[in-house]
C-alpha cells in the first residue's frame, strides 16, 4: 500500500470511503424503487454515479463545518453523517423524518450535522453557504462552508453573485461543481460556451481545480487543499469534478436524450468500482472485504426502508407548526389579545421622551444601540458605511467595516448571504437601497428566509431584518418609487413592519432586531425627514398591536406608512371645517395584523376608509376588505372606501406623480364618501 497512491489515508479511512459510497448507492436505489412502486411521493433526484464527490469532499471536513446543497442532495447528506433512517423517513414524508415530513427529498436538512439545506431553487445554495462563511469569519469559529452545485447552475445569477461576494470578502467557502454534462436534458455545450467551468472562477480571482469526480482519492486531495486554504484564511476555492449521472434528471425521466453508447461509457467510470479495484489491487482490502462492505450497506438501507414504512405520518397539528420561531420575551407575534394584554408589561419607555429625532436618526440610533448590546448584529448593504439617506452614516466609525459591511450592487447576494448568516449565528440587517430593488433579491426572501424554518421542521431560526425605503414623492420615477409592502402579506413565514413615526420606528426596529424570524422593515423616503419625540432609552413595541393615532367617532381611517401623516392632517382639517371626527389607525405591522383594534374601531364608527400608497388592486385594502367581510360582517353602515395609488407605474413628471398617489384632498374626499348617505 503506497501512501501517495492512496492520498495518505490509512486502511480504515479508505474502507470508510467505500462503505459510505455503498450506503449512498443502496439508499438511492431504494428510493428509486419506492418512487416506482408509489410508496414514496413527489419528486426524487438521485445521485447515483456522484458518490465519490460527496464522500471525498466530506472526508476533508470537520463535523461542525457547513454544507449547502442542491435538490440532488441525498448523497451529500449521508456523507456528512445524516442518519439513513431519518433521511428515508423524510423522503417517505413520515413524522420520524429529519424534517418531520415537511422537507422531503428536495429539501433534506439536518442542522446537527451542519447541513443548512438541500434546496429546490437552482443556485440559491451558493448564497446560503456564502452567508455561513461570513458567520464563520466574524465569529472566528474556524468553520468552512461548502456549496455543492451542478454544471448548469453556474449559469444562474445566484452563482456569480455568491462567488463574487465570497471572493471580495475572502470568506471560507468551497464551491464544488458536480459536472455531469447536462442541465436537466440540455448538454453543457448548449448551455455555455465555457469548455471548463473552472475558467469561471478566474473572473473572481479565485483558485480552481478540475478533477476526475469518479476518483474518490483525487476528490479527497482537492477538497483537503481547498478546505485547508479556507480554514487558514486564504478565501474561497472552486472545484469541478467530472461525473456521470447514471439515472435521469428525476425518477420517471425517460432519459432518451442521452445515447446508449454515452450511458455505457459514463457508467464504465463507476466510482465505487474504481475505488474497489484500487483497494484490492493495492492490498488494502480483499474481494471478500469489499463484498462484506456492500452487504453491510445493504442491510443498513433495508433497515432504513423498513423503519420508514413503519413510521406514522405527521399528525394534523404538524401542519401549522414551525412557520415562525418562538420569540424571545417581550416580542409578541399573535397580533391579537395576548399581544395587547402583554403590551403594558413589555419593555418600553416611561414617557415619550423630551427630545426630537428624525425618522432616519431614530433608526440609526436603534441600530447602534442594538449593535452595542449584541455583537452578533451586523449591517450589510450597498454604501451602508456612507449611509444613503443618512440612516446608517457614522455606524462604521464605531463598529468598523467587519460589522458595517459595504456590499457589491448585488441584491441576491446581500439578502441570500444574510439568510445563510442568520442560520449560522449572526443577526444580520440587510439594507436594500430602494424598495423597488427588493424584486432583485426576491428569492432569498420568499423561497429561503420565509420557508427554511418550516421545511427543516423547526431546526433553524432565521433572525434577519431586511430594511428598505419605498414610496413616491421625490420624482424618482417608476423604478425607485414603488410601495410593495402588500405583496409580502401573501408570504407565510415573514413579519412585515410599516413604521410611520420616529417613535414607532425605534420601538418596532428594536423588536425586529431581537426577533428570531425574518422581518421586512419598510420605511418611507419622505418620512426620513419628519421628526418626533423619541426616548433615548431602548424600548420594544410588540408586533401585531396597532396604534390609534387619533381617536374619533364618525369614521375609521386605517392608513399605512407615508399615508399616516396625511390621514392625520386630513382628519384635523375635516374636524375644523366640517365637524367630522375621524379615528386614524396605524397598523404598524401588516404581518401580524391587528384585527381586534380595527374591528373595535369600526364597531364604534360603522364606517371605514383604507388609505395606502401602493396600487389599489391587491393592496392592503383588499385584505382589510376580506377581514371585514369574514369577521366584521354587519358592522359597516356603508361600504368600505379605498383610497390608494392608481394601478399604474409611478411617473417621473412631478404633476403626474402628484396625481398617482393619495394626497390630503383625496383622503378627505374618501372620508366624505364613507359618510355620505
Amino acid at each position: 500500500m503506497g501512501a501517495a497512491e492512496f492520498g495518505g489515508l490509512d486502511r480504515e479511512r479508505l474502507a470508510g470511503l467505500l462503505r459510505t459510497m455503498w450506503v449512498i448507492r443502496k439508499f438511492e436505489l431504494a428510493v428509486a424503487r419506492g418512487v416506482e412502486d408509489g410508496t414514496i411521493p413527489g419528486m426524487a433526484h438521485l445521485s447515483v454515479g456522484h458518490e465519490a464527490m460527496a464522500v471525498g469532499v466530506m472526508e476533508a471536513l470537520r463535523p461542525d463545518d457547513y454544507v449547502s446543497s442542491t435538490h440532488r442532495a441525498h448523497g451529500h447528506s449521508l456523507a456528512k453523517g445524516a442518519d439513513p433512517k431519518g433521511m428515508m423517513a423524510e423522503i417517505y414524508g413520515r413524522a420520524t423524518g429529519l424534517c418531520r415530513g415537511k422537507g422531503g427529498s428536495l429539501h433534506v436538512i439536518d442542522a446537527s450535522k451542519g447541513l443548512i439545506g438541500a434546496n429546490g431553487i437552482v443556485g440559491a445554495w451558493n448564497l446560503l453557504a456564502t452567508g455561513a462563511g461570513l458567520s464563520s469569519k466574524l465569529l472566528k469559529n474556524g468553520r468552512v462552508a461548502v456549496a455543492f452545485m451542478g454544471d448548469d447552475s453556474t449559469n444562474i445569477g445566484f452563482f456569480h453573485e455568491a462567488m463574487n461576494l465570497a471572493a471580495v470578502w475572502d470568506l471560507p467557502v468551497v464551491f464544488v461543481c458536480e459536472n455531469n454534462g447536462y442541465g436537466i436534458t440540455t448538454p453543457q455545450e448548449r448551455h455555455t460556451k465555457v469548455k471548463r467551468l473552472t475558467e469561471r472562477a478566474a473572473a473572481y480571482g479565485m483558485p480552481a481545480i478540475g478533477i476526475d469526480g469518479n476518483d474518490v482519492i483525487a476528490v479527497c486531495g482537492a477538497a483537503r487543499e481547498a478546505v485547508e486554504r479556507a480554514r487558514a484564511g486564504g478565501g474561497p476555492s472552486f472545484i469541478e469534478g467530472r461525473v456521470w449521472r447514471w439515472r435521469g434528471h428525476y425518477e420517471g425521466d425517460p432519459d432518451d436524450y442521452r445515447t446508449d453508447e454515452a450511458k455505457a461509457e459514463g457508467q464504465a467510470g463507476d466510482p465505487i468500482a474504481v475505488h474497489s479495484r484500487r483497494l484490492v489491487a493495492g492490498g488494502v482490502l480483499s474481494e471478500a472485504d469489499v463484498a462484506a462492505i456492500e452487504a453491510e450497506a445493504g442491510r443498513v438501507i433495508e433497515e432504513a426502508v423498513f423503519a420508514a414504512e413503519e413510521s406514522p405520518f405527521p399528525d394534523a397539528g404538524e401542519l401549522v407548526r414551525d412557520v415562525y420561531a418562538p420569540e424571545p420575551a417581550g416580542v409578541f407575534t399573535d397580533g391579537g389579545q395576548a399581544a395587547r394584554a402583554a403590551a403594558g408589561s413589555a419593555p418600553g419607555p416611561s414617557a415619550a421622551g423630551d427630545r426630537y429625532l428624525t425618522m432616519s436618526a431614530a433608526i440609526r440610533e436603534t441600530l447602534a444601540q442594538e449593535m452595542r448590546r449584541d455583537g452578533r448584529v451586523i449591517v450589510m448593504g450597498e454604501d451602508v458605511a456612507f449611509g444613503f439617506f443618512g440612516v446608517t452614516s457614522g455606524l462604521v466609525d464605531e463598529f468598523g467595516r467587519d460589522r458595517v459591511r459595504d456590499t457589491p450592487i448585488s441584491e441576491n447576494a446581500i439578502v441570500g448571504a444574510a439568510v445563510g448568516a442568520a442560520m449560522t449565528g449572526l443577526r444580520p440587517v440587510a439594507e436594500l437601497m430602494f424598495e423597488d430593488f427588493i424584486t432583485a433579491g426576491l428569492d432569498p426572501i420568499v423561497n429561503q428566509a420565509a420557508k427554511l424554518r418550516y421545511m427543516s421542521g423547526g431546526q433553524y431560526r432565521i433572525p434577519l431584518v431586511v430594511r428598505t425605503p419605498g414610496g413616491a414623492g421625490l420624482a424618482f420615477a417608476a423604478q425607485h418609487s414603488q410601495s410593495l409592502e402588500a405583496l409580502f402579506m401573501h408570504v407565510p413565514g415573514l413579519k412585515v413592519v410599516v413604521a410611520s413615526t420616529p417613535y414607532d420606528a425605534k420601538g418596532l426596529l428594536t423588536t425586529a432586531l431581537r426577533s428570531d424570524n425574518p422581518v421586512l422593515f419598510f420605511e418611507h423616503k419622505l418620512l426620513y425627514f419628519t421628526d418626533g419625540l423619541v426616548p433615548e432609552e431602548q424600548y420594544a413595541i410588540p408586533f401585531g398591536v396597532a396604534d390609534v393615532k387619533r381617536p374619533g367617532r364618525d369614521v375609521t381611517v386605517l392608513a399605512v406608512l407615508g399615508m399616516v401623516p396625511l390621514a392625520l392632517q386630513a382628519a384635523e382639517e375635516l374636524a375644523a371645517e366640517e365637524g367630522l371626527e375621524a379615528e386614524v389607525i396605524d397598523p404598524r405591522t401588516l404581518v401580524p395584523f391587528d384585527r381586534e383594534t380595527l374591528l373595535a374601531s369600526v364597531r364604534k364608527t360603522g364606517r371605514l376608509v383604507v388609505v395606502e400608497e401602493g396600487a389599489v388592486t391587491g393592496g392592503v385594502g383588499a385584505e382589510v376588505g376580506g377581514i371585514m367581510a369574514s369577521e366584521g360582517f354587519g358592522l359597516l353602515k356603508k361600504p368600505m372606501v379605498r383610497c390608494a395609488g392608481l394601478d399604474i407605474p409611478v411617473p417621473f413628471s412631478k404633476p403626474l406623480e402628484n396625481l398617482t398617489v393619495p394626497n390630503v384632498e383625496r383622503i378627505k374626499e374618501a372620508v366624505r364618501g364613507a359618510l355620505s348617505s
